[in-house]
């Protein structure tokens, strides 16, 4: 049969079904070599060097070719465990998701309705076998007799394997490193991005902030699907990337965003009480977090935060190496706070005996477990702590990561995008030590968030700020909750934009302005990725400032 493997082609597959598996060596992990642990912590459980196998991961796109140079994919070796009906073997070579894009000799995959607004694809597969479909994946039973179908227990863990498969499984040539936690993903991958670059590495990059498949740059991705992400992974490997860094979010968890992968390494960043409006419980969440180390390849390692006690409890379920960050002395890498102004931060990260003195333009004690978080990863690949500091340092701004707005105004304005109760507390904490007068936060356009998430938030800002203005899209009865505690002088405007402009007329020197809940709106050009200095809300303040400044009267003197 045309296409079809031949039996050398068989014999050398994996015998895990529908993988061709081809050998990576991970690299060469000086940091673990050092001859005494003195000299530098090694992971636990003794791993450091090994070649390993890897897998696939998922993106967003609704149709795939194959690009394997078998040319086909079997359905029976992929899916072993899948009932399945009709007769003769099924060689896929394109898939998609969307019924309107089936073209024929496509294998079409039903997948469910996903957050209660996308159509439900089992209703489809009719449609989907007139234009061609030659096969289903599905996960209910569905009235198609003309074509094999394949009864799976979750066609979007399915959907992702063979999107992965098609892609000549692209995580088995290239380091794919997963950041996940409930804040800093973003901010992490861009530091690592930052790091590999000055080690002289090639790396791509799937983030919320921008991604880079080692051709160009496009705009950020929070919630890959299975075609484009494994489309991204493909031209990665083929224009000779070394690593891929991957934002894991929640909800790509969720929907088996990343099924099919094996990850390299997983770093968590931290993971507190959030996103309840998707997950409907705290437990759930946190357990849904903690599914990503089953993505995790058997010699892959994990890095924790030993500040953070929740994630710090996965080291029991960890079984191969870890390392742990942190700044309160028990992690293997740790960092300590030297100094902390308006514009800039100094501390030192240690590792071992080794260490290095940074100073950022990025402030905040959150900023600094970022960093540590980036350095444990960068010295799990073998990158000495030099290096590392200075790939840290060259990160000089992120959008929306406490940015500094600097138009010669007397007092430092910071855009945030904290949104939630723990990220603001940070941000306001950060802001509390630089301030000698008030802190002044600006809230608005919450996104979608329970009560009590909006309650958490307004408790914080109550207690920590002095001044409070918030725009009427914001549940503006959520701060009128009073306490013992409670010091903030609350403001209710019309629309964010008032609120910051608000908030700039009333500051004055010694106060900090934090404008929190920032969005901000990218720019695509080939080669080139940043966010439109015309939009957001750093150029509204800036608009505000420079609007602001008095102009000083001449006086001519005879």
């Amino acid at each position: 049969m045309a296409g079809e493997l031949t039996q050398e082609e068989l014999a050398s597959e994996e015998s895990q079904p529908g993988f061709v598996v081809g050998q990576g060596e991970r690299e060469g992990m000086d940091f673990f070599a050092a001859s005494s642990s003195e000299q530098a912590p090694r992971p636990r459980n003794g791993y450091g060097v090994g070649s390993q196998a890897r897998r696939p991961e998922k993106m967003h796109a609704t149709r795939l070719i194959t690009a394997n140079t078998c040319g086909t994919v079997e359905l029976d070796r992929l899916l072993p465990d899948a009932t399945r009906t009709g007769e003769g073997k099924v060689f896929a070579n394109s898939c998609t998701s969307d019924w309107q894009q089936v073209e024929p000799g496509d294998v079409y995959v039903a997948l469910p309705e996903l957050a209660g607004s996308e159509e439900n694809g089992h209703r489809s597969v009719l449609e989907a076998v007139a234009r061609g479909a030659i096969a289903m994946i599905c996960e209910e039973p569905v009235p198609v007799f003309d074509v094999p179908t394949y009864l799976v227990n979750d066609s979007r863990v399915a959907f992702g394997k063979l999107c992965q498969a098609l892609a000549s499984q692209p995580s088995q040539s290239i380091a794919v490193v997963a950041v996940t936690g409930t804040h800093g993903k973003s901010t992490v991958i861009a530091l690592l991005d930052s790091i590999f670059a000055m080690a002289g590495k090639h790396c791509g990059k799937i983030s919320g902030l921008g991604c880079y498949d080692g051709m160009s740059h496009s705009t950020g991705i929070e919630l890959p699907a299975a075609p484009e992400l494994a489309a991204r992974l493909e031209r990665m490997v083929a224009v000779g990337c070394t690593h891929a860094f991957v934002e894991v979010s929640s909800e790509a968890l969720s929907n088996a965003s990343y099924a099919g992968i094996e990850f390299d390494a997983v770093c968590v960043t931290n993971v507190s009480d959030a996103h309840l409006d998707l997950h409907n419980s705290v437990q759930s969440y946190r357990n849904l977090k903690k599914s990503i180390l089953k993505h995790l390849a058997p010699a892959g390692m994990v890095t924790l935060n030993a500040d953070d006690p929740v994630s710090i409890k996965w080291l029991n379920h960890v079984d191969g190496p870890s390392l742990t960050f942190g700044t309160k002395g028990q992690a293997e890498i740790t960092g300590e706070l030297i100094a902390e102004y308006s514009n800039e931060q100094e501390f030192t990260i240690s590792a071992g005996s080794q260490s290095a003195a940074l100073r950022t333009t990025m402030i905040g004690e959150h900023h600094l477990s970022n960093c540590l978080a980036a350095a444990t990863i960068a010295l799990s690949y073998g990158i000495d702590l030099q290096t590392i500091a200075a790939g840290i340092e060259a990160v000089e701004n992120l959008p929306g990561r406490m940015e500094r707005v600097d138009c010669g105004q007397g007092f430092p304005v910071f855009v945030d995008a904290a949104d939630t109760a723990e990220s603001l507390r940070a941000s306001l904490r950060s802001a509390r030590h630089l301030s000698t007068g008030r802190v002044i936060c600006v809230l608005g356009d919450p996104r979608s968030a329970t009560y009590s998430e909006q309650l958490a938030v307004a408790h914080v800002v109550s207690r920590m700020a002095d001044v409070a203005i918030i725009a009427r899209s914001f549940p503006a009865e959520e701060m009128s909750v009073c306490d013992s505690h409670q010091r903030a002088r609350v403001e209710v405007v019309d629309d964010r934009r008032k609120a910051i402009a608000c908030a700039l007329a009333v500051a004055q020197p010694g106060d900090v302005v934090v404008i929190a809940g920032s969005r901000w709106e990218p720019q695509r050009a080939y080669g080139s990725f940043a966010p439109k200095s015309e939009q957001g809300d750093a150029a509204t303040a800036r608009r505000v400032l420079y609007a602001r400044t008095e102009q000083v009267p001449l006086r001519l003197v005879a």
